[in-house]
Order: C-alpha cells, then structure tokens, then sequence
C-alpha cells in the first residue's frame, strides 16, 4: 500500500496548505467502558496523533501462508478453534500462535452477543499478524546488527542494505545508532491495547470499511480529516509499526525501547506505553487509557507469545 505524497505534519498540529498530511486518529472511550462493554454503546471522543510521511509498504508474508478473507465472527471463531488457537494456552506459555493471515476484520463482530468472544476472535485475527510484523522486522534488525559488528567499512552489498533500510526507517543510512534505535519491534500488548482503543475492538467504520484498526486518518486542504484505508489488515500492521519507527513524535519510545535493550530486559508494552503520550491530543490520559486496556484484558501475558515454526 503506498501512501499519499503527503507534508511533514508538525507534532502540535498546525498544517500547512499544498499537500496532504498523515494523521492517526484515535476514538477514545473511558478505557474502563471500552474493556467491559460493547464500544458501540459508549460515545466516542475525537483526538488526534500527528505521523510523518511514510514510505511505500512492503509485502511482509510468504505467499503461499494460509489466508483468510472476510468470514462471519463466528465462523472465523470456529476456524480457531478447529486449529487449536486457544488464547488461555498462550498465555500459559504452552502453545505457539498459528502461522495465518486474517486479511479482513469480521464485519459482524459487533453483533456478537458475549463481549468476551468478541474481544477473542479481534485478538486472535490481529496477533498473528503482528507477530509476523515484528518477525520480519527482527530480521532486519539481525542483518542490522551483523553489519555493524563487522571490523572496517561496510563493503558494498552492506552499503546497498544500510542504504535501503535506511530509506525506509527515514534517516541517513551511516547513523547506525539511530538506525538501531528505529529497526526493532513493538510489544504486541501495545499494539493490540492501541488498536482496541482505535477501533473500538474491530466494530468502528474504518475498521470493517478500510481495515483502519490503529486510527490513521488523511487530512487534505479542503477537508476535516478522512479514514485511511489501507488494502487489507496486514498492510494496516505494517504501517503502524513504521509509523512508531520513524515519526520523531516517538523518538522517545525508541530511546525508551533501546535502553531496554541495552539493558538485557525485555520489551514491555506497559512500560513503553508512556512513552507514546503525543499519540493523542489527551497524552497521558490516554496512556492511562491504554494501559486499563492491557490490565483488563491480560495483553501484557501476550508479549512472549511465539508463532508456530512449522507454520
């Protein structure tokens, strides 16, 4: 999925006429409401996070991995099941997470009647792909790390990779300290508490119309803001994480998550959750938000789930 050629957006969000800007909009109700009750039921409050101009999407996923179109919720719940997709097991630490991409939310999921089961089939179609995301982010991140233990000058095939990852992370390609700081992954519980706090758990408009599920909203000269529609889910994952890994609204979080790092300690959502307060207009009643949301719902017991090697 390619983005609109679009302005620099400024973090306080003043806008400039001549192009359009990338923004993410987030429909925020009490996180308390959001964890217990249908986010149909609660009226939503308008905020914004401002994002950078992002390069092209890239297709992360092998070809021939089991996809899935738009199913009915409970069809899709009953897919899980017959494979074993259990989200008790994971959170024991028993079982790896299936090798699948659920390419559409459900459009029926607000239609389900137990709350529970709704919150089940969007956390089992969206950790997969997040999984697969940071996979292959983890990759690159190897290849990163490689060429920089190496002695001397890089040669020319590393030159080539240093100069296309940093293309895509957006910063020079011989700044390999930042380029560390942006190649590396997202907690899944943050990603998953965002993207339940941004489409009230898969059932908002731009969730089943454009697969919009971490509020990206476009702003163009002549309007108040559109959805962003993104081809499928999977692209939807990508774009968020490249938008935490370059716009310099969250410098912040990639120092916060480098200095994990650099500690031998690992990534942890709740953590690294406070550190994305320019998410919002709301800052840090925001990051309270996102985080009930974690607390709630056992997110933070996902952030050591694995996939499935065999796939």
């Amino acid at each position: 999925m390619a983005y609109d050629t679009a302005l620099r957006a400024a973090p306080s969000g003043s806008f400039r006429a001549g192009g359009t800007v990338l923004v993410a909009a987030i429909l925020v109700p009490i996180a308390l409401a959001l964890a217990l009750v249908p986010p149909s039921a609660r009226a939503p409050g308008l905020t914004h996070a401002f994002v950078e101009q992002l390069p092209d999407t890239q297709a992360a996923l092998v070809p021939d991995m089991p996809r899935f179109a738009r199913m009915a919720a409970g069809d899709l719940y009953a897919l899980f099941v017959e494979r074993g997709y259990e989200l008790g097991a994971l959170r024991r630490g028993g079982e790896p997470v299936p090798r699948l991409v659920v390419e559409q939310l459900p459009g029926d999921l607000a239609e389900l009647d137990s709350i529970d089961l709704r919150k089940s089939v969007f956390i089992k179609s969206l950790l997969p792909l997040l999984l697969l995301e940071n996979e292959r982010i983890s990759t690159e991140r190897e290849k990163l790390l490689a060429v920089v233990e190496k002695a001397g000058p890089p040669d020319a095939k590393d030159a080539a990779f240093l100069e296309e990852l940093a293309e895509r992370y957006d910063t020079a390609p011989g700044n390999l300290r930042e380029l560390l700081r942006r190649v590396d992954v997202v907690p899944v519980s943050l990603a998953l508490a965002q993207a339940a706090l941004e489409s009230g758990w898969g059932t908002s408009r731009g969730a089943k119309d454009g697969h919009s599920v971490f509020g990206h909203m476009r702003f163009g000269v002549d309007d108040e803001g559109r959805v962003r529609h993104f081809a499928d889910l999977p692209t939807a994952v990508e774009a968020y994480a490249l938008n935490l890994n370059t716009h310099r609204a969250y410098a912040e979080f990639r120092r916060a998550r480098a200095a994990l790092r650099a500690e031998g300690k690992p990534l942890d959502g709740h953590s690294l959750a406070q550190h994305l307060h320019r998410y919002s207009e709301r800052r840090m009643d925001y990051v309270r938000d996102v985080r009930s949301v974690m607390r709630a719902n056992a997110l933070r017991s996902l952030d050591q789930a694995k996939l499935d090697l065999d796939g």
